[in-house]
């Protein structure tokens, strides 16, 4: 079963997302804190997708990528952010970074899983 991980510091939004993924076939994982989701990739955790939000105290979404970038087993890992901002040279930011999407906050939970079901090629 595909591991994803969501990393939001906002637990209303973790909430939000666990109602969407509940009835899929992937195991969820969800963090609060950007640095300790990072701390156990670093220790030999293997997520299938990881969905991060930007703004977030102590480590942001695009640092938490760069984080992900740097390490071997996540390097190329797809990744999405779901956030509120729609700035264009944040977008620039995280593509550079191979970012895989761009969710933007309130999100509809169909465009959500979709998304996932997508990048996973999980069966529609």
């Amino acid at each position: 079963m595909p591991l994803v991980i969501f990393v939001d510091d906002s637990e209303t939004a973790l909430a939000s997302t666990r109602m969407v993924t509940s009835s899929m076939p992937i195991e969820v994982k969800q963090y609060t804190e950007a640095q300790v989701a990072l701390a156990e990739i670093k220790a030999g955790m293997v997520p299938d997708l990881i969905i991060t939000d930007l703004n977030m105290p102590v480590m942001n979404g695009l640092e938490f990528l760069q984080g992900l970038r740097d390490n071997p087993s996540t390097s190329r890992t797809p990744t999405l952010m779901l956030t509120t901002e729609t700035k264009p040279e944040l977008k620039q930011q995280g593509k550079a970074l191979g970012l895989t999407g761009w969710i933007v906050k309130p999100f509809n939970p169909a465009q959500l899983k979709q998304a996932i079901t997508r990048v996973l090629r999980l069966p529609a």
